[in-house]
């Protein structure tokens, strides 16, 4: 079987993406204690370089050591630099052709309490952390120049580009929210709550200076939650789109070259992050979403939560399992020119190798995300994340993680 829609190549700004498969940015916990890729980490990211997604993603880098999600996640400041260029050697060196992106983050009020939990207004804190920091706007100036740094370091590492993560409920997508209120330059209206983006995004241009390095975000376009983005007001919960698409057309105008549309806060909404069984139409507001800003704006488009659809065998509507499937839906998104490119994260964990085995015709050998949660159990626990279906290492971490929980 050929999936020709899906092994096109594609073009974004001045480069050109080999195929319409995207590895989504999956935080997997494995760095260091300087918060650099250990041997773990680079094995991970040269299977997902043989894998050959046109796009792959390169997970949630922090910002700063001071405010983080994950005990052992990933950093991006100049003492990682050497690090970070070693690894995008090295994956260039498995496969020269594969866009590698960075996405650079700041946790905000989704930090671990093992660091230091940060929020610009007083807000609801899903970790339940017990002492949070209210920012200033001269804090978040400084996590400006934080993130232009970031977005600096991954110029000179040797990456294709950068996502300026504002999804998910981190920092970035925090200001955005109606919710935020708060009197200052980046709180109350809908101009001030996208400043930090607009400032940071033209500084990140200024400093680079180089039309190649590709600029991209990834949104929560409606997060689910009292106030979140998509909602029209500080109490409102009912999705209206009329923020997010203005802002994504603001991401265009600033000159970003695609955008990674996706939903949900995953510690307090996670149904409408990533569907499974229990919320399977949670995939269609999905393709609904994208569908949305693709009449807001021109530059690519990528799609998320593709996983939760497998080999069809879901708990979709409907007896035909190929009209159900992952690759059904994505070729025929893409072919009916909804969206431009097709992300998959749970499934990057389960088969590095998804994208080579569509694209080399070898489908009867995927293996497909079973979407059990085990990967989201291990992250939850502060624990090395992996698939815990396929590889018998991650299978062990999950045994160790449950039972230390039981003792």
């Amino acid at each position: 079987m050929k999936f020709e829609t899906l092994a096109a190549p594609v073009r974004i700004g001045s480069r050109t993406a080999p195929n319409r498969i995207v590895n989504h940015p999956m935080e997997c916990n494995d760095a260091d204690a300087a918060g650099n890729p250990t041997d773990l980490t680079r094995r991970r990211y040269l299977k997902l370089a043989e894998g050959g997604a046109g796009i792959i993603n390169v997970e949630s880098l922090t910002i700063s050591a001071l405010s983080r999600a994950r005990k052992n996640q990933l950093q991006i400041t100049e003492k990682n630099a050497e690090h970070l260029a070693r690894l995008v050697k090295e994956m260039k060196t498995v496969n020269p052709d594969s866009l590698i992106i960075f996405q650079i983050n700041h946790s905000g009020n989704v930090s671990g309490d093992f660091s230091e939990v940060v929020s610009y207004y007083p807000t609801y804190y899903p970790l339940g952390s017990p002492k949070v920091r209210i920012l200033t706007d001269e804090d978040i100036e400084k996590i400006k120049g934080w993130f232009v740094q970031a977005a600096v370091i991954a110029h000179q590492a040797g990456a294709d580009g950068i996502d300026f993560k504002q999804c998910h409920g981190y920092l970035g997508g925090q200001l955005l929210r109606p919710a935020n209120t708060k009197a200052g330059r980046y709180g109350g209206s809908f101009q001030n709550r996208t400043r930090f983006f607009r400032e940071t995004a033209q500084e990140m241009k200024t400093a680079i200076d180089d039309k190649k390095f590709l600029l991209s975000t990834r949104i929560s376009v409606y997060e689910g939650i009292p106030g979140g983005f998509g909602t029209a007001g500080p109490d409102e919960v009912a999705e209206d789109l009329s923020e997010p698409l203005a802002f994504c057309r603001m991401i265009e105008e600033a000159g970003f070259h695609f955008i990674n549309v996706s939903g949900g806060i995953p510690v307090m909404t996670a149904e409408i992050t990533r569907p499974t069984k229990n919320y399977p139409a949670g995939i269609y507001r999905q393709f609904g979403w994208v569908k949305a800003v693709r009449g807001a704006v021109r530059i690519p488009l990528i799609g998320s939560a593709y996983s939760y659809l497998k080999n069809g065998k879901n708990r979709l509507p409907g007896d035909d399992t190929e009209k159900k499937s992952l690759l059904y839906w994505a070729e025929k998104n893409i072919r009916d020119d909804k969206i431009d490119l097709i992300g998959v994260g749970r499934q990057s964990l389960a088969d590095p190798l998804f994208a080579k085995k569509v694209l080399t015709g070898e489908v009867d050998k995927i293996k497909f995300c079973t979407t059990c949660g085990g990967c989201s159990n291990l992250l939850k626990s502060q624990a090395r994340v992996g698939c815990t279906v396929y590889s018998r290492f991650y299978k062990e971490e999950l045994r160790r993680v449950r039972k230390e929980k039981k003792e």
